[in-house]
């Protein structure tokens, strides 16, 4: 028997879709609320190279043209010495770099279930054995929540831990209000060192930094520091995307 909230969510849902005007970025098929409809999400958002796979960079996670190892950039200069290994999912590239703006520069707010439900998939086929390592999530800059009204690690963290039940730890504060895409490589790499604090709370031996993209790894890199400082003997990043 349908309830009235049913009723009301089904009401809801078939208004949303017939005035509304958005496109699946990917398909060009209608869509009422995400960016991405159903098939697309389910193709092309939840089912990825795994991450442990033999054809990703050992350090880094870019996909190689060979079969195991490192990618040039992480054998002739790393950035990442205190990383243990990144986990990205997808490229930045295409309708994926579409998506990340949508997302996180025009609000699209929609889109954070999905991306949760992605973050949620590859933690799950990666730790088999009924691990869950905590989540760090890289902080937002000081000023941002309040001024935006919002943070997509935030929300994305915030999924995680209530809809998918995986520990999170928020143990790092940002201290730079400057933001990372208005700096060119060496200017992050150069800032990211003292652009973090740690919080006073205990840090687990096993980490998982959460982002939503690397580009040159200096702030996972920065906050990988601080928290093996702390304690912490493993830490590995997860990241929606990774600018190869």
């Amino acid at each position: 028997m349908y309830t009235i909230a049913d009723l009301k969510s089904f009401m809801y849902r078939f208004f949303a879709f017939t005035c509304s005007n958005a496109t699946c970025i990917c398909c060009g098929k209608k869509v009422y609320s995400a960016a991405l409809c159903k098939r697309c999400a389910d193709k092309h958002l939840f089912t990825f190279l795994p991450l442990t796979a033999s054809g990703r960079c050992s350090l880094c996670g870019k996909n190689l043209l060979g079969s195991r190892g490192l990618c040039s950039d992480c054998a002739k200069s790393p950035v990442l010495q205190h990383v243990d290994r990144v986990f990205p999912l997808y490229p930045y590239r295409l309708w994926y770099k579409k998506l990340l703006f949508d997302w996180k520069i025009a609000g699209q707010r929609s889109l954070s279930p999905l991306f949760a439900k992605a973050i949620f998939l590859a933690l799950q086929s990666t730790y088999t054995d009924d691990r869950q390592p905590v989540l760090v999530p890289v902080p937002p800059r000081p000023g941002k929540l309040k001024a935006k009204g919002w943070d997509q690690i935030e929300e994305l963290t915030g999924l995680l831990e209530k809809k998918y039940k995986w520990p999170v730890l928020k143990a790092l504060e940002r201290l730079s209000v400057e933001e990372q895409k208005k700096k060119g490589r060496q200017g992050r790499l150069d800032s990211s060192s003292t652009s973090y604090r740690l919080l006073s709370c205990k840090i687990p031996k096993e980490v998982i930094l959460l982002d939503d993209v690397m580009t040159t790894g200096a702030t996972v890199e920065a906050c990988a520091f601080l928290l093996k400082a702390a304690g912490a003997i493993k830490v590995q990043v997860i990241t929606l995307l990774i600018v190869d």
